[in-house]
């Protein structure tokens, strides 16, 4: 796990990077046809949401990491598990250097590249365990046969995304990779591809191997494992949509799913309330349950999680679209006829272009627009369910916020309280049983894509920057003055979080403290600062804690202003 310091220290040195520096070049390269697209606020700066969007999206297409804690929709989402506190952390501390002024292009570099370099840590702390594991010093010289069994156990370990194992348990795991593990010979010839092009390239020596050479090696496998996985994610596309449903594009129905689960080596078995929470169901025809494809292939139920800070997922194959939008209109908004003329000439893995657009498509679109003022809003969830009419293989629908959620396996089983995430062979078999259609009659009409009206904008549309110096001398007071209330009682009630809690806990508090609310939660810290006071009046709070916090208060409010000149010189440092 990356300690808060780890985190600091990390952004600290993105941000004091040259601005000409190739790997923060590299990163706003890449980043910069987004950024250009999304809404910003007068000064050009993008605010939370938007960064949190573009840092998921980044990663995912970069890596094939699913960043945890930058879930889409996900507003810190209690409680903070493994590393989830990790990306929030990260941004708040930016952001309080900043006073809450937005982010710039070569700002979000830098979170991008922090966030590579935590990760970074973390490889580094996995090798060291394996050369434990292993019985091997840190320190020592490798020859070429040791390099691989460390490479090669680290390989193993990360497939499994446990660290935890002891000495004795990696001959069994090599045992289970080597005989029951599917397709293991080729994910293991392409774990020697990464070793033969990195080792010897990045050693001084040809016969001896230190642990840097190894880690440069390890390092690798974390970063572009995400390309191999696409060719395993290839082939799951291509199962899945063999068995599509000819009535619904894009969808299998939950009967056809569950057949091909009980009689092929596919693990097509997920429960049905399981893929229900994952948004991967369509139940718009209730008689006829359907498995919405991008939605399922891009479900965690098909990652990997191979660390605590990600998971390796499939990618996102409407990312490839959108941001050939974004590059073609470089703008947050774009006339419904503009769109479709570029959708009109954009192929993708299914759909064939050039090609005409229906009517009814090219009229939801305009309907879009007429909802927002006679533009589409590229980021909203309307377009977003527009994309998925236009390109229903590659583009998921977009459920409407806090109805559907990212969840693990094993944190849909202990939230929902059930054993297992897959339904038994019993329940397979009653759901094919009840599937009445023969492939004639009514049930086998085609039917429309379901659609619904309500609009959401996943990044909001730009604001005013707000008056630096108000910021300062209002919003950091009240935010101090509600985290010592906070720990006055946590520690008269004996409830003070445990250490290993700590950064989950302030991460959480971070993302409560936007700049946007700063100035409603002054408001709110008087309520409860006079509701506390109230408590102890009566004697249903100790008077003497509550005087605590109040002194402690009266110097939060002071100390931000004997710091500002201090702060100001600091922030020339960082920039």
């Amino acid at each position: 796990q990356p300690s808060m310091q780890d985190v600091q220290k990390s952004l600290v040195s993105q941000l004091a990077a040259n601005a000409s520096s190739t790997r923060l070049a590299e990163f706003e390269s890449s980043l910069r046809v987004t950024f250009a697209a999304l809404p910003k606020d007068n000064g050009g700066l993008l605010g939370h949401q938007a960064v949190r969007y573009m840092l998921h999206r980044q990663m995912l297409q970069r890596h094939g990491w699913f960043v945890v804690g930058l879930e889409p929709n996900d507003v810190a989402p209690p409680p903070y598990l493994n590393g989830e506190w990790v990306p929030s952390f990260l941004q708040g501390v930016l952001e309080q250097r900043l006073g809450g002024r937005g982010i710039d292009l070569h700002e979000l570099a830098a979170l991008a590249a922090a966030l590579e370099d935590i990760v970074h840590k973390e490889t580094a702390q996995r090798l060291e365990t394996t050369y434990q594991l292993l019985n091997l010093p840190i320190v020592a010289e490798l020859d070429a046969t040791q390099a691989d069994k460390v490479i090669m156990s680290f390989a193993m370990l990360y497939l499994e995304g446990n660290f935890t194992h002891k000495a004795v348990d990696l001959p069994v795991l090599e045992t289970y990779y080597s005989k029951d593990y599917a397709d293991w010979r080729k994910v293991e010839r392409w774990f020697r591809e990464i070793e033969m092009r990195y080792l010897k390239s990045s050693s001084g020596t040809t016969d001896k191997y230190k642990m840097p050479a190894l880690l440069k090696v390890v390092d690798e496998i974390g970063k572009h494992f995400g390309e191999f996985n696409d060719r395993e994610c290839k082939n799951l596309k291509d199962m899945f949509y063999q068995m599509e449903d000819k009535r619904m594009v894009g969808r299998v129905s939950l009967s056809e799913f569950y057949k091909k689960g009980l009689h092929s080596h596919w693990n097509f078995n997920e429960k049905a309330d399981y893929l229900r929470q994952l948004g991967a169901l369509d139940e718009s025809d209730p008689t006829m349950p359907r498995v919405i494809g991008p939605n399922y292939l891009g479900a965690r139920t098909n990652c990997l999680e191979s660390s605590s800070l990600y998971a390796v997922c499939c990618r996102n194959e409407c990312e490839d679209l959108m941001l050939h939008l974004e590059g073609a209109i470089a703008a947050p908004t774009a006339e419904a006829e503009r769109i479709a003329q570029l959708i009109s000439a954009l192929p993708s893995d299914s759909v064939a272009a050039p090609r005409e657009l229906p009517t009814a498509l090219f009229g939801r679109l305009q309907d879009i627009a007429a909802q927002n003022g006679g533009m589409v809003p590229l980021h909203g969830r309307l377009f977003a369910q527009w994309m998925h009419h236009a390109y229903p293989r590659e583009c998921p629908f977009p459920h409407p916020v806090g109805t559907v959620s990212p969840l693990t396996p094993n944190e849909w089983m202990r939230e929902a309280g059930q054993e297992d995430a897959k339904a038994s062979a019993e329940e397979m078999q009653t759901q094919v049983a009840s599937d009445t259609c023969s492939g004639t009659g009514p049930c086998s009409e085609a039917r429309d894509l379901p659609w619904s009206s309500t609009e959401e904008l996943f990044v909001s549309q730009g604001t005013p920057v707000h008056d630096h110096k108000e910021e300062q001398e209002g919003g950091w007071t009240a935010f101090n003055v509600a985290m010592l209330l906070l720990a006055a009682a946590l520690f008269v009630t004996g409830q003070w979080p445990h250490a290993r809690e700590l950064p989950a806990a302030l991460a959480l508090l971070e993302e409560a403290a936007g700049a946007s609310k700063r100035r409603a939660d002054l408001q709110k810290c008087a309520t409860v600062a006079g509701l506390a006071a109230a408590a102890a009046g009566f004697g249903i709070l100790d008077p003497s804690a509550f005087g605590l916090a109040a002194c402690l208060g009266i110097v939060a409010f002071t100390a931000p202003r004997l710091l500002a000149q201090v702060k100001t010189k600091n922030d020339k440092s960082w920039a």
